[in-house]
C-alpha cells in the first residue's frame, strides 16, 4: 500500500469536510450543501489510489448518507431527523472502526 502524500492527505481531508458538511445541512430536501457531496465523491475515489482509501470510505458514506437521508424517510415511516440521527450513529460506529483499524495496521516508531 502506497503511503499517503500531504497533497493526498489534504485533498480527501477537504472532500470529507465538504461531505460532513452536506450531511449536517442535508435535512432539506435539495440543499444546495448537496453540491458538495457531489464534489467529495470524485476526490475520494482519486485520492483513494493514493493511499488514503480509509478517509475516502468514510467520505464516501457521508456524502451517500448525505442523499440518502430525505428519500429513507419518506420510504420508511419516520422523520427525516431520525434518518439523520440513524445514519449519523452508522457513520459514527464506521469511523470508528476504520480509526481502530488504522490504529493497528500503523506500526509503532
Amino acid at each position: 500500500m502506497r503511503n499517503p502524500g500531504p497533497i493526498a492527505k489534504f485533498a480527501v481531508s477537504t472532500a470529507l469536510f465538504f461531505s460532513l458538511t452536506a450531511f449536517v445541512l442535508g435535512s432539506a430536501p435539495f440543499t444546495p450543501a448537496l453540491v458538495l457531496a457531489i464534489v467529495a465523491v470524485p476526490v475520494a475515489l482519486a485520492t483513494s489510489f493514493y493511499g488514503t482509501w480509509r478517509l475516502s470510505a468514510i467520505t464516501i458514506y457521508w456524502a451517500i448518507a448525505a442523499f440518502s437521508a430525505v428519500p429513507l424517510s419518506n420510504a420508511l415511516p419516520i422523520y427525516t431527523d431520525t434518518a439523520l440521527v440513524l445514519l449519523g450513529l452508522a457513520g459514527l460506529l464506521l469511523s470508528g472502526v476504520l480509526y481502530f483499524n488504522y490504529a493497528r495496521a500503523k506500526p509503532f516508531a
